[in-house]
């Protein structure tokens, strides 16, 4: 009897406060899953958008831009086969955009897609700052767009993922310059500026994510209990 009683008391078994526990962890487990959906098809929206306003700018670098008010002059390092690449890339994205735009369609949506979307978006703008000024491009901002992305889903593991495999891109960008373009290297103190930057925008999305499931589970607990009450 005393070992039953601590449990009830403790959450565990069948009591009040383990009804409660185990309500919050359904509800939000059926609200995860509804969340990670429609965020999986707002980042493919948003990664459209932010693909085409890149490639956008890119256009205005190659082939200029007066518009009166807003000027852009040529960039003269932006040549053919640079933005030829560029172009490439870009094609390549709003492929993978498709591609999970015709799986969320069709409801096909298992738990590996958005690592799966996350790594092509790390890989692809990778490969773009490769192309690029490497660490040095202002395309480096594109590393936290991808972890805002990723707070969308709502999903630690992802979150946690993409922080993760951005700063592998960092590094890997970091590591061409030093090898193979020295004139691309920057100062060891801006490494480590971008490097806890990008840590920090993951360990912040992460917080947001946790603190909307400790609301999920509040809120079902209090309702379960409320329900009791009234019956």
């Amino acid at each position: 009897m005393d070992s039953g009683s601590s449990r009830a008391t403790d959450g565990g078994g069948g009591g009040p406060a383990g009804d409660g526990a185990e309500a919050g962890r359904l509800e939000w487990f059926i609200a995860g899953r509804w969340q990670e959906f429609e965020g999986e098809a707002r980042a493919n929206l948003f990664r459209v958008v932010t693909v085409c306003a890149f490639y956008l700018v890119e256009l205005a670098n190659y082939h200029g831009l007066d518009l009166g008010v807003v000027q852009m002059p040529k960039v003269a390092s932006v040549d053919r086969p640079f933005h030829t690449a560029i172009t490439a890339l870009c094609v390549a994205w709003l492929a993978v955009a498709w591609v999970v735009s015709v799986c969320l369609r069709r409801q096909v949506f298992p738990a590996s897609l958005k690592y799966a979307s996350t790594a092509c978006d790390a890989v692809l703008l990778t490969a773009m700052l490769l192309v690029a000024d490497g660490p040095r491009s202002p395309l480096l901002i594109g590393y936290f767009v991808l972890v805002n992305l990723a707070g969308l889903r709502l999903n630690l593991q992802l979150i946690r993922f993409t922080t993760g495999v951005s700063m592998a891109g960092y590094l890997v960008l970091l590591g061409n310059a030093r090898w193979f373009h020295e004139s691309l290297r920057v100062p060891r103190y801006h490494q480590v500026l971008f490097l806890l930057s990008l840590g920090l925008a993951g360990l912040f999305a992460a917080q947001a994510a946790r603190r909307v499931k400790e609301l999920a589970e509040d809120y079902a607990a209090r309702v379960a209990q409320t329900e009791r009450g009234n019956a």
